[in-house]
């Protein structure tokens, strides 16, 4: 049975665990019976959170202090993969493998995080160059903004995360951290692996609870200079408006496509769909929810393809043979499979899966839905993939554009030409080629634009966002 750490309470304050006297349970998400509890924090708590964490961002450790604990914590990370697994497939949801999968990659983001800590340089500025400046020398430095808000989703409740909080403490900063209500069991455990790697009381403190009242308390908190955060466009759009002059860095939603070229090799489409469509039971935001093919070889990707997906079994992420496990909720497996039946009943054909039980729902794939369906304009975070048919890339492109959302996308052709024309003309934050959307490596800079957000994530390019320049110009005379 999971276990959160011993005596980590979920609320942690200036580097104590303490108690709030509101216990918030967290469901098994196959199961859908409690398994463990957390406090989930009261609004004067977090306002005692964000005051510890501005007093502590007043005294930054030096470089070399932060670059010391985060390589430790990732090591830590490392050595503990095994409890963490379980806490991560409980509360997720998802299977080993894709626990495995993550708990990697955040152990390799918090290194990296290590290493951009002593990474962070300004620059010379030539202001010598202008008229009545000429004996003046200027540079910047890069200071931390002070403290960041870090507020995670429940799609990777681990390696994002380390994303928001390995730059935000390398760059010196403090944070507060807020993990998606549904998952916090993985951010309590990184929470004890830092204070266990010797982050100084203060620089993390972690309060758990609703978005509409913990969040809601930090986004209407003035001394937060930074905040970073997952989840829908709705809210993304609620923060910015609401968080006044504080910088954000905001990963919304999408719908993501990927396209197939006449020239494609299908089997590695195949390969890398029925994976990138289909894992953590499609709730990625980078999942392919739109496969925009030729004309010329849909008939022949489609069968191919829904052969593979056939094969995929859902159920309980435990059982080895499962690949895809439950949704986080059932209302959202019910939402989903809404979205699905009404693409039938608009024209679709679904040409494997299509049912539901409870949270699961079969990995699904479905031909030719209309345009106007909401599985092809909409965020379904299910694992289902739509399969359209166009007259080539130029449609394929206008397809991809004509969406609200641009976040990554795939192009799939053996012409070199026509993927750098696919990646100039398309509007997304990446491009990917002969790979899904869903590719991303953690050292890359990975944001969208439209309403996918803006900002980046990669901790080179988040540490830069978390660090403000200060210029310092000197006035020097001649020798004498």
């Amino acid at each position: 049975m999971a276990r959160v750490p011993d005596g980590a309470t979920g609320l942690l304050i200036d580097g104590r665990w303490c108690a709030s006297g509101t216990e918030l349970a967290v469901i098994d998400k196959y199961a859908r019976e409690p398994f463990a509890a957390i406090q989930q924090a009261r609004p004067g708590d977090v306002e005692a959170a964000v005051t510890g964490a501005a007093a502590a961002a007043r005294r930054p450790p030096p470089p070399a202090v932060r670059q010391e604990i985060l390589g430790e914590a990732s090591r830590l990370l490392a050595a503990r993969r095994e409890e963490i697994r379980e806490l991560y497939v409980a509360e997720t949801g998802f299977t080993p493998a894709d626990a495995d999968t993550e708990i990697t990659r955040a152990v390799g983001t918090i290194q990296l995080s290590a290493q951009e800590s002593v990474r962070i340089a300004g620059e010379e500025v030539p202001v010598a160059a202008a008229p009545g400046s000429e004996g003046r020398l200027a540079f910047t430095i890069r200071v931390p903004v002070g403290v960041v808000a870090a507020i995670a989703p429940f799609n990777a409740p681990l390696n994002t995360v380390a994303h928001k909080v390995g730059p935000a403490l390398a760059a010196g900063n403090a944070v507060v951290l807020k993990p998606a209500r549904p998952t916090p069991l993985c951010s309590v455990a990184l929470a004890q692996i830092l204070l266990d790697a010797g982050l100084p009381p203060g620089f993390l403190q972690l309060v758990c609870g609703p978005g509409e009242t913990v969040g809601a308390a930090l986004v209407a908190d003035r001394r937060i200079r930074f905040f970073t955060f997952t989840g829908s466009t709705a809210v993304g759009l609620s923060i910015k408006q609401n968080s006044g002059i504080a910088k954000t860095h905001l990963e919304l939603g999408s719908n993501s496509a990927s396209i197939v070229a006449a020239d494609a090799d299908l089997d590695l489409v195949v390969d890398l769909v029925s994976r990138a469509g289909y894992r953590k039971a499609g709730q990625v935001c980078t999942s392919v929810q739109r496969l925009i093919v030729d004309r010329a070889v849909a008939d022949d990707l489609a069968g191919r393809l829904a052969k593979r997906v056939a094969q995929l079994r859902a159920g309980d992420p435990w059982d080895p043979g499962v690949g895809v496990g439950p949704l986080i909720a059932p209302a959202e497996a019910e939402r989903a499979h809404g979205w699905i039946r009404q693409a039938v009943e608009e024209g679709a054909t679904v040409l494997a899966g299509g049912e539901r039980d409870g949270p699961v729902l079969a990995p699904t794939l479905l031909r030719d839905p209309p345009r106007h369906s909401q599985i092809m304009t909409g965020e379904i975070f299910a694992p289902a993939v739509a399969l359209v048919a166009v007259g080539g890339l130029a449609e394929a492109i206008d397809e991809v554009n004509a969406g609200e959302y641009g976040l990554q996308a795939g192009v799939f052709t053996r012409d070199l030409d026509a993927a750098f024309h696919a990646a100039r003309r398309l509007h997304v934050g990446g491009v990917m080629i002969n790979d899904t959307s869903s590719y991303h490596a953690d050292a890359m800079p990975y944001g969208g634009v439209k309403n996918s957000g803006y900002g980046l994530e990669g901790p080179r390019y988040a540490v830069e966002d978390m660090t403000d320049p200060r210029i310092i110009v000197l006035n020097l005379r001649e020798g004498r």
